[in-house]
């Protein structure tokens, strides 16, 4: 391998859930270079619909499927990226930084409007395959995505994610490899997945309803900000923001001004549902002795317990205090 060649094989994907046709953009990618690193994106987050496996399940499967088709272990690496809605380049570089390594070859299927962070890192190396055949990478290289996708018509994770949700294992079954179906048949016996369940008919039945516009309050006093605990699905169970009328009859916000405002508006922040939120923020010298269903929870719980927060609030609260 000459100088100039890429060290490492980058793959950025969700892979909700691993499929056939991910695993043969992976054996391709292993062609080019000596590692492979799968970037899992949408990482650190609540089980939700569109997101049901967490990270530590799908960098197994990926490990186990890769295996079984004969790659070395050592020759893979998977690391966890979490969404950035509102600030595209702090995410590009949390993926640089996971990576890193500039000599690499962007690996990826140029499937819709999604696949636009293929153009985000001019630095590495390029190499897609499209839906037909072409090749509209930098790179001479003919991925095998598209005999793929003739085997399997209509191949992607969401009719694999709404197959499983119908408990068709036979279109799973079709789709995915062997130890990918194994698994998420046996994930379907489990609490999580019922939970699931309940949570993508709550979201049928917001999206039924139409447009949400409400406003919520990010009050942040002495490293702490003050969250409530969602009583109904989707999210039940998960830290949320106070919609800003149950903070109408605190006293301690008699008279504050917001120091900043934010829209939170992004398609994914709730999936399926058109729901816009107007976030402001406020500084508080001293907490005060919150409602019902209402904690002071530490700041650094952004980080260290992402997961436990519905929807895009985490997201918002950073981007709020940090001025995104």
């Amino acid at each position: 391998m000459c100088a100039a060649s890429p060290q490492t094989a980058v793959l950025i994907g969700r892979f909700q859930p691993p499929h056939l046709a991910h695993l043969a953009l992976m054996q391709q990618a292993l062609t080019l270079a000596p590692e492979l690193v799968v970037v899992l994106g949408s990482a650190h987050h609540a089980r939700t619909p569109k997101n049901p496996l967490s990270d530590s399940e799908r960098a197994r499967l990926i490990r186990e499927m890769l295996h079984g088709a004969g790659v070395d272990p050592a020759r893979l690496r998977t690391v966890e990226v979490p969404d950035f809605f509102y600030n595209l380049p702090l995410w590009v570089e949390y993926v640089r930084r996971a990576v890193g390594t500039r000599r690499a070859v962007l690996c990826g299927f140029e499937k819709d409007a999604s696949s636009f962070y293929l153009k985000l890192f001019p630095e590495w190396q390029f190499a897609a395959t499209s839906e037909d055949g072409r090749e509209p990478g930098e790179v001479g290289l003919r991925l095998p995505y598209p005999s793929a996708a003739q085997s399997f018509p209509g191949l992607s994770a969401t009719t694999i994610r709404e197959a499983m949700y119908r408990r068709d294992w036979g279109s799973v079954a079709a789709a995915v490899p062997a130890t990918v179906c194994a698994t998420l048949l046996d994930f379907s016996k489990t609490r999580e997945f019922e939970d699931l369940l309940l949570d993508r008919e709550a979201v049928m039945r917001l999206a039924a309803g139409g447009p949400i516009r409400d406003e919520a309050a990010v009050v942040v006093a002495n490293g702490s900000v003050l969250l409530q605990t969602r009583m109904e699905r989707p999210g039940l169970g998960l830290w949320c923001l106070p919609a800003s009328e149950a903070l109408a009859t605190a006293p301690e916000l008699h008279g504050q001004q917001a120091v900043r405002e934010r829209l939170l508006d992004h398609p994914d922040r709730l999936p399926g549902v058109d729901w816009t939120t107007l976030a402001r923020l406020f500084l508080l010298p001293q907490p005060f002795f919150p409602a019902a269903g209402s904690a002071w929870v530490p700041l650094d719980a952004l980080h260290s317990q992402p997961q436990r927060f519905f929807a895009d609030h985490a997201q918002a609260i950073w981007a709020l205090l940090e001025q995104w």
